[in-house]
């Protein structure tokens, strides 16, 4: 086994533990208490929760997300941010289980990292693998998803 092979199975290893980001919610007048938010490791049926707004999200963006999330350039993450920002929301709140009021104090960096940290989920590899097993079974097709991304950006605008 390669050196890259071995870093690989250790990534995999890594992303699937739980990842936990805490945020600041307001407690009475003065205090604030700290809440924690889990992004667990993906399932079939997250995926399946989670996919409606995935498809909202152009395929080109979220990979211009990761590649500047690689690149530490966040110059462009507002924007796509403010983009799509109803679906990212609805993203967040499926997986981690927040709240109106968790989102409300939640900052842009939080939501970054939140956001960011599922998509890393969404590429590991036993995630992959779960994802190829579930399309065999599901009724939607690459070519019905690109479909329906083109139908919903049209009927937005």
């Amino acid at each position: 086994m390669q050196i890259e092979d071995f870093k690989k199975l250790e990534t995999d290893d890594i992303l699937k533990l739980p990842y936990y980001h805490f945020i600041k919610v307001p407690f009475g007048r003065f205090f604030h208490k700290t809440k924690k938010l889990e992004v667990k490791p993906l399932t079939i049926g997250k995926y399946i929760e989670i996919d409606p707004y995935l498809i909202q999200i152009a395929k080109g963006d979220i990979k211009a997300m990761r590649i500047a999330a690689e690149e530490n350039n966040f110059e462009e993450m507002p924007e796509l941010f403010a983009k799509y920002g109803q679906p990212i929301i609805s993203i967040i709140k499926i997986i981690t289980s927040a709240t109106d009021e968790d989102i409300k104090v939640m900052t842009f960096w939080d939501t970054y990292i939140i956001f960011m940290s599922i998509l890393a989920r969404m590429g590991q590899k036993s995630f992959k693998m779960s994802i190829i097993t579930g399309s065999v079974v599901s009724r939607n097709q690459e070519s019905e998803i690109i479909a329906a991304q083109q139908y919903l950006t049209q009927s937005i605008s």
